[in-house]
């Protein structure tokens, strides 16, 4: 059964780990994280990482009301660009130590087909947005994306993502992005999409 999606609240400073759990769960099963970071236990940790250094302080994480599904995104002018600290050498070591160094040339694949394709023009960046598995199909990701494109329309910026997973294409473009480039990472990884929305004229 479908439910109504809740109200989207933008989340608080202390509200990381809520951040992370949501956002754990959801991406468990993806392709293109199992691929880099090939295990789910440390999914946790890296999305509180990045959620506590570079999205919560720059305003733009939010929340489904009932704690279902969160956003990560980036205004314009916030480069996605993490400050090497011991927390993530820690996360790395820890991934090496259980998947071995054939993770190293995984993520340096991943940072340089998305640094390489990253739009230069100002724009509004999704980074991550899900739903918790049991409460997904429900509208919760649609609500969730809506609350910043309203947003991109109003100042009339566009929108860019990368879709990890290609089940997710079509919702993105329901709400108006479109895929400009395609690349299977590393040779012989998972593909990924890149995509930008233009803002709707009134």
């Amino acid at each position: 059964m479908v439910m109504a999606p809740t109200s989207i609240v933008k989340a608080r400073e202390d509200q990381a780990e809520l951040l992370a759990a949501i956002l754990a769960d959801s991406f468990e099963h993806d392709p293109v994280m199992n691929w880099v970071i090939p295990d789910p236990s440390l999914y946790h940790g890296f999305f509180k990482l990045l959620s506590q250094q570079l999205i919560l302080p720059n305003g733009h994480a939010y929340l489904d009301s009932q704690e279902r599904g969160a956003a990560l995104w980036l205004p314009p002018g916030v480069h996605f660009d993490v400050p090497t600290n011991w927390q993530q050498i820690w996360m790395v070591l820890k991934l090496v130590v259980k998947k071995g160094f054939k993770v190293l040339p995984r993520l340096e694949a991943v940072q340089e087909t998305m640094s390489r394709l990253h739009p230069t023009e100002p724009h509004y960046y999704l980074q991550s947005v899900g739903a918790r598995q049991a409460n997904q199909g429900q509208g919760v990701g649609s609500a969730l994306i809506k609350q910043v494109t309203r947003i991109c329309d109003e100042e009339q910026l566009p929108a860019y993502l990368e879709s990890s997973s290609e089940r997710n294409v079509p919702l993105y473009e329901r709400h108006g992005f479109e895929t400009f480039h395609e690349e299977q990472l590393g040779g012989n990884g998972p593909t990924m999409w890149f995509m930008l929305r233009s803002p709707r004229q009134d």
